[in-house]
């Protein structure tokens, strides 16, 4: 069995740092630079050459933006369990507000800095709390270009879920307190988290690895 786990848009393998899975066999997926005028379809078949599938069984685990990438993929290879953490499955749990942005071009207003600077105003809304929390998300957004950004939440906004093969799982895990994907919006999903929000990941890792191994 092996584990790909991929970060939501913008971070990197941290985002996964508080959780205990060294006794299993992972490998992180990092974002790559996208090309000119690329598809998010067409990014995720680039990526998945890095999913090596000489293992009986393939396991994704996706945060965010990376749960909606790791749907892209089991189209792609042969994935046995797709396994969402504060993601999306179906574009009817996108929020409006993230619908509008790529018609209104407001991912052009996207770049790291004005991100960095403006996450005092709304950081701990949408769950990153403590100085800590926010100075590893400012170090992993500055790690990433303008460009990869803007075309991320573009894609995101245009979305359209792909037809997950039939053989391949979906597991949806989603905190009650989101707010980047509010759970008012989420169709069912098999495991609600309460009082946890978008960053759930990483400030409560006991809790979600024991779902993960339970899944697993």
């Amino acid at each position: 069995m092996k584990i790909f786990l991929l970060p939501g848009l913008g971070f990197d393998y941290r985002i996964f740092g508080n959780l205990d899975l060294s006794h299993l066999d992972i490998e992180y997926l990092e974002w790559i630079e996208p090309e000119d005028k690329e598809t998010f379809s067409n990014y995720a078949e680039r990526l998945s050459v890095r999913v090596e599938d000489n293992s009986e069984k393939l396991i994704l685990i996706g945060h965010s933006l990376g749960g909606m990438l790791c749907q892209e993929i089991s189209v792609i290879k042969n994935i046995e369990k797709i396994i969402l953490i504060s993601s999306i499955k179906s574009r009817k749990e996108l929020p409006f507000h993230f619908r509008i942005v790529h018609p209104f071009y407001l991912h052009k207003l996207f770049t790291k800095k004005s991100t960095i600077n403006t996450l005092k105003y709304w950081g701990k809304k949408h769950d990153y709390e403590s100085s800590e929390e926010q100075e590893l998300f400012k170090d992993m957004i500055g790690n990433q270009s303008d460009k990869y950004l803007q075309w991320a939440l573009s894609e995101l906004s245009k979305w359209q879920s792909p037809i997950i093969p039939a053989h391949t799982d979906i597991f949806q895990i989603h905190g009650n307190q989101d707010k980047t994907f509010p759970i008012k919006l989420i169709d069912k999903p098999n495991i609600t988290v309460e009082n946890a929000g978008h960053f759930m990941i990483y400030k409560q890792p006991k809790k979600i690895n024991e779902i993960l191994l339970k899944i697993i």
